[in-house]
């Protein structure tokens, strides 16, 4: 059977000529990634140990921090820095009574660590911006311990090696491109600390977690890392359980009145689980809390702006390696070439140093990454007024608007604001209509006829062949044919052949009197021939039918000399009742034709 991972990589191979250049960096780097993890894990595997010696002997040392001054303390970003970007540091951690055995629920608890002095050295490199490899070294500085009794007979006052980590990640999803970063990360702990001083375990182990980090406002992140971790050997001490466990943490990081501070939290915790059948078998839940600061050092010196210094105190719970208080200090350093931290960082610390940002002023706008204007005051109308504070963002000059960013400008001198008048350039009429608007109203009623020579400039004109010139209603009981409203109104119906397009003869005076109305007045402009049936019938066929009629109508009218341009057909079938068909007097009523002004060319 050949390699399975060959497998894995033929099929990322052949996604490269599927996928844009995009997915396919993707694609790369989540194989390789798992490639990396696979390794990590079958190295743990081979290498684990699963028996202890008589004295108890384990990793007391639940702190780990992560190994670039980028992440937040133990809780891993999954942002990766520049290529070749190089960086180190030392936590100091001080941990308050570590290991506190209780026999039974309200039996008297026995220190036995009464207390911890560690320093994790590290440091970290970046590779093509979408990996991270990193080393992390505890020192076991000092601890001072009681002779507890079983099963802890030997003493623990002395200084050593804790265990080397080799760490590893991932990026899968870049906050450039994405709303929230996803990476995945290894570490690989090596028994180089001594178990009998509880610096290390009797074996190699290992942890595997997603980290996830959202930022939902300028600097503010907000990250969570979730994983699994291998223990070498199962241990039951007292009512406490060592062994394989879930690992859960969450961090939080705010600027606090300075781009180069931020106050950060913290919590992690494990939930110990049976490697057998994995079911929760710890009474305890180590969980521990930190709360602290980190401050990036400008000074103008090109050395220490390099630095970042952390403290941060935390408070923990029961179990082995969960401390009653925590107090820590660390110094972080990082090998930049063309810059500092205080200038990538000039954006309130967020993505930290993973952005590179131009100089705005000296930079076209849309060539400046989005990551850059997250803080950006925006004033798209340079009136001096923020565009979040501005109610006219897109109309104002400066020194011309009012606060609201408005302008107080009025072009036409009509009284009315530009930035409220409709028509800036000409002057409203102020006739008592619509005078508000900042436009003129040259045909207040709408009829066709110029406010100038309609004597009734608020009553739209009756075209109905009597003084239609006035622009008054003139009501003629006897016109066939008027406008009213809109429509061009028939005294007659258009009759037609039963179930034909046809036109009876008798309904040719009618429609020869709507061709002389449109003819003789071309201001009233295009027209709607609607045709309309009653309910019997198939709906189809209603339609198609009404839709024939409509189109008769004006053919009808373009022969008698209307512009055919001015004239369109819709059939409606049955959709559009003005009676009701349960009667026949209704249906007669609904079977019309109507005809519908689109619009008047006003003069």
């Amino acid at each position: 059977m050949g390699n399975p991972l060959h497998g894995l990589i033929g099929t990322t191979q052949s996604l490269v000529e599927e996928r844009n250049m995009s997915t396919l960096r993707t694609l790369q780097r989540t194989s390789i990634l798992l490639l990396l993890l696979t390794s990590l894990l079958l190295s743990g595997a081979a290498f684990a140990q699963g028996e202890y010696d008589k004295d108890p002997t384990f990793n007391l040392q639940r702190w780990r921090p992560a190994p670039n001054p980028a992440d937040f303390l133990t809780v891993y970003s999954p942002n990766i820095d520049n290529n070749l970007r190089l960086t180190g540091g030392v936590y100091f951690n001080f941990a308050d009574n570590p290991l506190v055995l209780q026999t039974s629920i309200g039996a008297d608890k026995k220190g036995v660590v009464d207390y911890q002095l560690f320093a994790d050295v590290y440091t970290s490199l970046a590779l093509f911006e979408w990996v991270e490899l990193g080393l992390v070294l505890p020192v076991g500085l000092a601890q001072a311990s009681e002779t507890a009794g079983a099963p802890f007979n030997q003493n623990f006052d002395t200084a050593g090696l804790g265990d080397l980590r080799v760490t590893a990640k991932g990026r899968i999803l870049s906050q450039k491109d994405f709303p929230v970063g996803l990476a995945l990360v290894a570490n690989l702990a090596t028994p180089t600390g001594d178990g009998t001083l509880l610096y290390g375990d009797d074996g190699f182990g290992f942890d595997v977690q997603t980290a996830l980090e959202y930022v939902p406002y300028g600097a503010i992140r907000i990250a969570a890392n979730l994983g699994y971790r291998y223990r070498p050997g199962k241990l039951q001490v007292e009512r406490f359980t060592l062994g394989d466990a879930l690992m859960l943490a969450g961090a939080v990081t705010v600027p606090f009145f300075s781009e180069d501070l931020d106050l950060l939290a913290e919590i992690h915790g494990e939930i110990t689980v049976d490697g057998d059948n994995q079911e929760l078998v710890s009474e305890e839940r180590p969980v521990e809390a930190e709360f602290g600061f980190r401050y990036r050092v400008y000074s103008g010196d090109s050395f220490l702006d390099d630095l970042a210094i952390t403290g941060a105190l935390g408070f923990g719970s029961t179990g082995p390696g969960s401390p009653s208080t925590r107090a820590i200090i660390g110094v972080g350093y990082q090998w930049v070439s063309g810059g500092s931290w205080s200038e990538r960082w000039g954006y309130g610390g967020y993505l930290s140093a993973l952005e590179e940002c131009p100089d705005p002023e000296m930079t076209p706008r849309d060539q400046i990454p989005e990551i850059c204007r997250k803080n950006e005051v925006v004033d798209s109308d340079g009136d001096g007024v923020p565009d979040a504070q501005d109610s006219c963002p897109f109309k104002g000059e400066k020194g011309k608007v009012d606060a609201r960013g408005c302008s107080t400008e009025d072009m036409d001198g009509d009284g009315i604001l530009d930035v409220n008048d409709k028509c800036p350039a000409v002057p409203e009429d102020k006739d008592n209509y619509e005078d508000s608007d900042g436009c003129p109203d040259l045909d207040n009623d709408g009829d066709g006829i110029a406010d100038l020579a309609d004597k009734c400039p608020l009553q739209a004109e009756v075209i109905n062949g009597i003084d239609d010139k006035d622009g008054c209603p003139d009501d003629d009981p006897n016109a066939s044919v008027s406008v009213v409203g809109g429509k061009v109104k028939i005294k007659e119906q258009v009759f037609f052949e039963t179930a034909k397009d046809k036109i009876k003869t008798e309904s040719f005076p009618i429609l020869n009197d709507v061709a002389k109305l449109l003819i003789d007045n071309p201001h009233i402009g295009s027209i709607v021939i609607e045709g309309h049936t009653d309910d019997r019938g198939k709906d189809d066929y209603n339609k198609e039918l009404s839709q024939k009629r409509a189109e008769a109508v004006r053919t009808y009218l373009i022969d008698r000399g209307v512009e055919d341009t001015r004239l369109t057909a819709i059939g409606y079938g049955e959709e559009r009742p003005i009676e009701s068909n349960d009667t026949k007097e209704g249906q007669a009523k609904n079977r019309r034709v109507e005809f519908t002004i689109k619009g008047l060319d006003k003069k």
